[in-house]
């Protein structure tokens, strides 16, 4: 494992925050702590403290509960049948407290309501809640599996339901899950127990493959914004909460994930991650497999920033820069907007990039990392980071300190 020192680049007037933790999942099999931190002489370094080989043979998301400190991590075992599992770790010293059987491959996890994990299953079609309150023993209680009565407009990509994100509304009331293969953004309501009560599904134009999804709670407005895997595309709506307790959903903007046109990029670019920052300000995503950017004069795929309008849910491009290398489907923006964490899957060696970034314009300087670090732990395919999360907790609930008070946060 490398790591790199880079004096500040940053902007005039912005703080940069220091001193924290990123966790790193890796398809290969490790999950890293790497710590960021500054230097006496002005620059940045990220170096491993910690990893473990605990989560699995193919760890694909994480999950921190800012409540506890308990990391979830779950292991999506490409080649082992009947293997997908969900760990849960100390993140003080990644001593494991359970590890149990799950459906196939899940891809996605959100801690939607106090001790309640909502898991989203990609080959299992499938989604699942689970009793977090206990780490030494966590407890499914809840799944709904999906089917279909013929493939999607993309019989390779949409022979089944593939659930590839679940999201929670700005309410918390409401639970989203967005299924690749049938073109689906399936609903739910939170009930009795904080446990699950379905809805239904909205139906999206075929083709699109929703992946992964963000909420947006503008002036008056709530917005919803998914990524169309299928067709590179970015797609907006506006939530309607109807009197009956239901949800629904009226398009209002469809486009490239480079606004450039919809059908720009389709089929080769893949659009992987998408979050939103400052408030709902900005939104930002990331693609695969498009090469469109540079980073230190070698090809680069793209981070793409938007400003959102609080009124409508208009997008405006802020700008287009550089993952720092290639496959991106991962990233993290802290807390106070200032740090982009980006992970690089196919880059050799696997590779952690922090940028700087202005939460101010949603801009992001991709001149020269404030800090990187590589990996060469990767699949025979050359596949490495799935995942990368900022541990945001103050640095006394990091030292390993459970309190059991729960805080909402909204991702």
């Amino acid at each position: 494992m490398k790591c790199s020192l880079v004096s500040v680049l940053g902007f005039a007037g912005v703080s940069i925050a220091a001193a924290k933790d990123i966790y790193v999942a890796s398809y290969a099999g490790p999950v890293f702590r790497l710590a960021f931190t500054s230097n006496d002489d002005g620059s940045y370094s990220l170096q491993e403290t910690k990893s473990t080989l605990d989560c699995g043979s193919n760890p694909s998301w994480l999950e921190i509960d800012q409540a506890t400190g308990t990391l979830f991590c779950l292991n999506a075992a490409f080649y082992a049948p009947n293997a997908s599992s969900v760990a849960s770790f100390s993140t003080e010293d990644f001593s494991v407290f359970d590890n149990i059987t799950t459906d196939s491959f899940p891809v996605q996890s959100t801690f939607y309501a106090p001790n309640r994990l909502g898991i989203a299953y990609y080959v299992g079609g499938a989604v699942a809640v689970f009793d977090t309150s206990d780490p030494d023993n966590i407890v499914e209680l809840q799944s709904f599996h999906y089917f279909m009565d013929e493939p999607g407009p993309d019989p390779e990509n949409q022979d089944q339901p593939y659930p590839h994100g679940i999201i929670a509304d700005p309410t918390g009331r409401f639970i989203v899950v967005l299924d690749r293969g049938a073109d689906a953004l399936r609903t739910y309501s939170v009930g009795w127990d904080n446990r699950l009560l379905e809805l239904g599904a909205y139906l999206t134009e075929p083709g699109n493959g929703p992946r992964h999804g963000v909420f947006v709670r503008g002036t008056s407005k709530t917005f919803l914004y998914f990524l169309g895997e299928l067709t590179n595309s970015l797609h907006g709506f506006e939530v309607l909460y109807r009197d009956d307790g239901t949800l629904g959903f009226k398009q209002f903007y469809n486009d490239s994930t480079y606004q450039t046109g919809f059908g720009d990029g389709a089929g080769a670019v893949l659009p992987a991650e998408i979050a939103v920052a400052e408030g709902g300000r900005h939104l930002v995503l990331s693609t695969r497999n498009d090469s469109r950017s540079a980073y230190q004069g070698e090809p680069s795929d793209t981070i793409a920033s938007y400003a959102v309008d609080l009124e409508t849910g208009h997008l405006a491009l802020v700008g287009l820069t550089a993952s720092g290398g290639s496959f991106p489907p991962t990233f993290s923006i802290s807390a106070d907007g200032s740090l982009l964490a980006v992970g690089n899957q196919n880059s050799v060696p696997g590779r952690v990039l922090v940028f700087a970034r202005d939460p101010r314009t949603g801009v992001v300087d991709d001149r020269r990392a404030l800090a990187s670090w590589t990996t060469d732990v990767a699949l025979p395919d050359g596949r490495s980071v799935s995942h990368v999360v900022w541990d945001e907790r103050p640095s006394a609930s990091r030292s390993g300190g459970l309190a059991r008070a729960w805080s909402l946060e909204l991702k």
